[in-house]
Order: C-alpha cells, then sequence, then structure tokens
C-alpha cells in the first residue's frame, strides 16, 4: 500500500471523511490549484529541464516571434490600440518573446499596445513580473473576472492553458454513465486515496456525451471538460470584438474518445516521467488530459464564436513564416551556438517534436 506523501493529500483525506467522496474533477481542482499547496501554487519550477514538462514558447525564443507576426497581420488595418489577453502565461517567456517582437518588428503596434496576463498563482506571477519587468508601461495582471466587467476589443490567447483545467472522468458501463470519485480508505490503520466509481454528479455530463455524439464501448473512460465550458463563456463576457487563440495539446473528439483509447487521456507527470496514478504526489506532480477541440468549437459556436481556422501547430508555425524567419536569422553559419538553436528549433516542427501534437485553433467575434 502506498503511504500518504503530502500534506495536501492529508488534507484531502479529512475533507473526505468529513464530507464524503469529491469528484476527480474536485480532486483536481484541489491537486494543481489549492491556494497554498497546488501544484501550480508552489514555488517549484514546473517547465524546462528542472522541472517536469517543456512547453513550446520555452523551446525557442521563435515560437513567440511568429506568434507575434500573427496578431500583427490579424490587426493589421485597424484604427484602435492592440490589447493582448494572455491565460496562464507560465514563466512569462511566451509573453516576453511576444512583446520583444512587436517592439523590433511593429513598433506602431507595440507603441500603444496594452498586454493583460491573467494568473490565480502569486507564486507565477512574481517569476512574470522578474520575467518582464523591462516592458512595465505595456503591462496589467488582472483576474478574468475583471475583464469581464470590461470587455476588452482585441486578441485573448493561451498557450497550454485548457488542458490545466480539471476533468470529469466518466464511463459507459452497462447502458449507463458512471462518474469516478476519490474516496478516503483505510487499511492496516494507514489512511490513503482511492478511487470509485459512482452515479453521475451534474446531468451536464450526459448532456456533454450526447452533444459530442460519443459511442463509447462498454468500460470505455473519457475526460469531460466542463470548465472549459465555463470558461468559453467568461471569455465570451470578455472579449467585445476580436480573436481568442487556443494552443493546446489535444484532438478532434473522434480521434481522443475513439474506441481503442479506453482509459482517456489523463497523464500526470514528475521530473519529466509519465506518473501511473494521478493520486502521487498529490500538489506536487502535474494533472492533464488532452483538450477536445471539437467540444471548443462547438460549446464556441453556441456562444457567438466564428470559426476561423483549426489545424496542427506545426502547419500554423510554417504557414506564419517559421523556416524563413531561422533561415535568415542563422543563415548558413556552423558555430557550435546557432546549431544548437537551429535543433531547438527543429522541435517545433518536426514529426515526433514538441509541437507534433499539438493545436492552434482561431475563434472570432
Amino acid at each position: 500500500m502506498r503511504p500518504v506523501t503530502t500534506e495536501l493529500e492529508r488534507r484531502l483525506i479529512e475533507r473526505i471523511r468529513r464530507e464524503g467522496p469529491i469528484t476527480f474533477r474536485d480532486f483536481m481542482q484541489a491537486a494543481l490549484y489549492d491556494p497554498e499547496l497546488g501544484y501550480y501554487n508552489t514555488e517549484r519550477s514546473k517547465i524546462g529541464a528542472q522541472g517536469d514538462y517543456y512547453t513550446s514558447s520555452n523551446v525557442h525564443p521563435a515560437f513567440g516571434a511568429v506568434l507575434a507576426q500573427a496578431i500583427a497581420d490579424w490587426w493589421a488595418g485597424s484604427a484602435q490600440p492592440l490589447t493582448i489577453v494572455e491565460l496562464g502565461p507560465g514563466t512569462g517567456q511566451l509573453a516576453f518573446d511576444v512583446i520583444a517582437a512587436l517592439r523590433d518588428e511593429h513598433e506602431a503596434i507595440f507603441d500603444h499596445l496594452t498586454y493583460l496576463l491573467v494568473d490565480a498563482s502569486p507564486a507565477m506571477r512574481m517569476r512574470q513580473q522578474e520575467k518582464l519587468a523591462v516592458f512595465t508601461d505595456q503591462l496589467r495582471w488582472l483576474e478574468l473576472n475583471e475583464i469581464e466587467r470590461a470587455p476588452i476589443s482585441g486578441i485573448v490567447f493561451s498557450n497550454e492553458f485548457v488542458d490545466a483545467l480539471p476533468v470529469h472522468r466518466a464511463r459507459h458501463t452497462k447502458g449507463e454513465i458512471e462518474e469516478l470519485y476519490v474516496a478516503a480508505a483505510t487499511r492496516d490503520e494507514a489512511a490513503h486515496l482511492s478511487l470509485a466509481w459512482g452515479n453521475p454528479s451534474t446531468e451536464k455530463l450526459t448532456e456533454y456525451i450526447r452533444r459530442m455524439d460519443l459511442a463509447l464501448r462498454e468500460g470505455q473512460q473519457v475526460e469531460i471538460n466542463l470548465d472549459a465550458v465555463d470558461w468559453l463563456a467568461r471569455i465570451q463576457r470578455a472579449l467585445a470584438k476580436g480573436l481568442l487563440i487556443t494552443i493546446d495539446y489535444g484532438d478532434s473528439v473522434s480521434q481522443l474518445c475513439a474506441q481503442d483509447r479506453s482509459s482517456g487521456t489523463l497523464r500526470s507527470f514528475y521530473r519529466h516521467r509519465l506518473i501511473d496514478s494521478p493520486l502521487e504526489r498529490v500538489g506536487e506532480q502535474d494533472i492533464t488530459a488532452s483538450v477536445n477541440f471539437t467540444a471548443l468549437i462547438e460549446y464556441g459556436r453556441d456562444l457567438g464564436f466564428e470559426l476561423v481556422s483549426y489545424e496542427r501547430q506545426t502547419a500554423f508555425l510554417i504557414r506564419k513564416g517559421l523556416i524563413e524567419r531561422i533561415t535568415c536569422q542563422h543563415g548558413q553559419s556552423d558555430s557550435m551556438d546557432d546549431l544548437k538553436e537551429r535543433l531547438a528549433v527543429k522541435n517545433l516542427f518536426v514529426p515526433g517534436g514538441v509541437s507534433d501534437s499539438f493545436r492552434v485553433l482561431i475563434q472570432r467575434r
């Protein structure tokens, strides 16, 4: 039996003993976002070689430069100053690269730029403020509900944000839908967290399954991200006019919920290793699920978002000039630094690289 390993796990066991089993969604919310002990609210590095995973924005600054060029193209011809809202800015590296590219290549936009960062983690905000200190005049940190009260015209984007929203887990069994709960069990006088199936906590789960037209086979598990649907509604209130850009790893519902994917897409990471159980190292490991882009498109349409484009991140980066940018930047140099740079950026577009499982969804209001 695995022993209790973290203070957050102990607190969750106490909560469950008082209140009863909690949905997997509520467990994931606590594991990632508990104000004191949640994964994203602690100061340990999460991204890069010393963390648990890599992101495209931390592979090479060309990622941010290409995104900045795309933003400038989309905003071309507008008489209004540009407002950019980034959700879940992480270390602040992508914001730095985007703003720096706008400063260097699109001075007219940069001179009137407002860049709003939305992040609930005090620890991450501190890192962002340090990283972005040279751009203080362009920056503001806000809560999403503050933007909702005064909707903006501009561009709202996120990079690896939706995959970190907590998900419900459901399965099809004997013609019914069951939901996964986290309970507290005791063995040899030692308490630990355990998983148990029960009746759905909300009818929205079965409504979602019907909306996605899922034909689940017996025992098949799926993740249902109701928080992403709520998030879309909040963005609809925050964005009066402009673009919503979602960059994340995921796929269409037909691929994510194919019948050969019986266990869903939930994964946990610690020190760049895939961990078998989300119940291990509670608060100290990442928990994530692939994004259902079909749901973002369909529910987004209900909220007035028009589909502009949906494609692999690799295709998007190539279409927006990544290869030309790197060629111009490094030419034919064979210096060790330039070779390292080219090897890094190669991960953004080669099969099996960091971009291979990512998608870019652009919607317009």
